[in-house]
């Protein structure tokens, strides 16, 4: 699923334009970081960003696209480096240094911006999107990934899951740390939080002999 192609973000192919969607989008998470984002206007963001209505208007048909567009690039940035750890994992590291690794970056996901921004930004997506049931479908992306390192991996730590086991493995992976934050739990994004997903992503992607 391609949310970017189902709310018409198309890429700009002048970087000028991606500047200014890129300045659009920061100058939207500082303005969240500092005030309620229901209280976050138009003009107030033309001020910060230094952009006229006009141009912010020019590159998203709505005011709310503005925070759909953050969410879903934040998302396919995270992702983006999640792939990224999993493919550079030295293939004589054991897998608690992957998992921890992973871990850590999952929770940089959520933790920044502030919980109740990224609430906001998710709600919004969640309320205007047709598709809310596919979300854990661009997780799919990490699976080639995985089964390469899996494949080059030297100290025996990294199971050899199929494809279909890994695609479950990955959905459960971003329900343990988004659904708390999502339901705005209190234990979303504490230490117990974080203590708990790592234990549960250890036995996610071990199986209990490999467990460290």
């Amino acid at each position: 699923m391609d949310y970017f192609d189902e709310f018409g973000f198309t890429p700009p192919k002048q970087q000028r334009a991606k500047k200014a969607i890129d300045d659009i989008v920061e100058s939207l998470q500082q303005l969240a970081q500092s005030e309620v984002s229901t209280d976050i206007t138009t003009r107030k963001l033309s001020d910060v960003s230094g952009y006229a209505l006009g141009t912010i208007f020019h590159h998203f048909k709505t005011f709310d696209d503005i925070f759909v567009y953050a969410f879903l690039i934040r998302r396919r940035k995270a992702l983006s480096k999640i792939a990224d750890t999993i493919s550079r994992h030295p293939a004589d590291q054991p897998l608690s240094v992957l998992v921890r690794t992973v871990h850590n970056r999952c929770f940089d996901e959520f933790l920044r911006p502030n919980r109740k921004t990224l609430l906001f930004f998710m709600h919004q997506f969640f309320k205007r999107t047709r598709h809310p049931e596919l979300i854990n479908v661009e997780a799919d992306s990490l699976i080639p990934y995985w089964i390469t390192a899996s494949q080059r991996d030297k100290t025996n730590t990294i199971s050899n899951f199929n494809e279909n086991e890994l695609r479950l493995r990955f959905r459960a992976m971003q329900a343990i740390v988004r659904s708390p934050f999502f339901e705005d739990d209190p234990i979303a994004g504490t230490e117990e939080h974080k203590d708990i997903a790592l234990k549960l992503y250890m036995q996610l992607f071990t199986t209990p002999d490999l467990i460290e």
